[in-house]
């Protein structure tokens, strides 16, 4: 008599068995990463999904082995002490008109690649460079969460935000860089 499936598991694609209950619990870390708006830690995974740090652990390597497919758009890699997913670096162009935000005028994104080849530089800086419409651009990429700006005298520091570098998809502001392609790289105005 043929024995019948109860439907409660499947085998990936190393053959490994997995459980309704582990598939479930790896959706779950992979909706937790992908709604988190900066790297999660294993132990903030765990004790918000209820599960072991190892259990955690393991779902979190097989979730990397499955995005490191070549047909994944995305990628799960460790950053800043956690874990985050993000699209992978050669899919970012051609994907970036769907991320928000593409209202950001073109002289906007100058200024930020200037502020972002510079930083950290002063606003006075940027605006000797960029021109007085650099203080609403500034302005602008603040509001937005790109760049912090703190006071320092009659000026302000610029430095860009941890939400920029996820936006464009990087890890580090030299892959930021890289990507925004040329800017004005001359030092800044003394």
């Amino acid at each position: 008599m043929p024995r019948a499936r109860c439907g409660c598991g499947k085998r990936d694609s190393s053959g490994r068995f997995w459980s309704r209950f582990q598939m479930e619990a790896k959706a779950l870390v992979e909706a937790a990463l992908f709604v988190a708006d900066r790297p999660v830690s294993l132990a903030r995974l765990a004790a918000g999904l209820d599960l072991s740090e190892e259990a955690v652990g393991r779902l979190i390597q097989a979730l990397a082995d499955e995005c490191g497919a070549s047909d994944r758009g995305v990628e799960l890699i460790q950053e800043g002490g956690g874990y985050v997913l993000r699209v992978k670096g050669e899919l970012a162009a051609p994907v970036r008109p769907f991320a928000p935000h593409q209202d950001i005028p073109e002289q906007t994104l100058r200024t930020l690649a200037v502020i972002a080849y510079h930083a950290p530089v002063l606003q006075s800086q940027v605006v000797k460079m960029r021109g007085q419409r650099a203080y609403g651009q500034i302005g602008d990429l603040v509001a937005r969460g790109f760049v912090e700006a703190k006071e320092q005298g009659p000026t302000k520091v610029l430095t860009v935000t941890p939400s920029l570098l996820a936006y464009f998809g990087v890890a580090t502001l030299e892959e930021l860089r890289a990507q925004l392609g040329p800017a004005d790289r001359t030092s800044p105005p003394s």
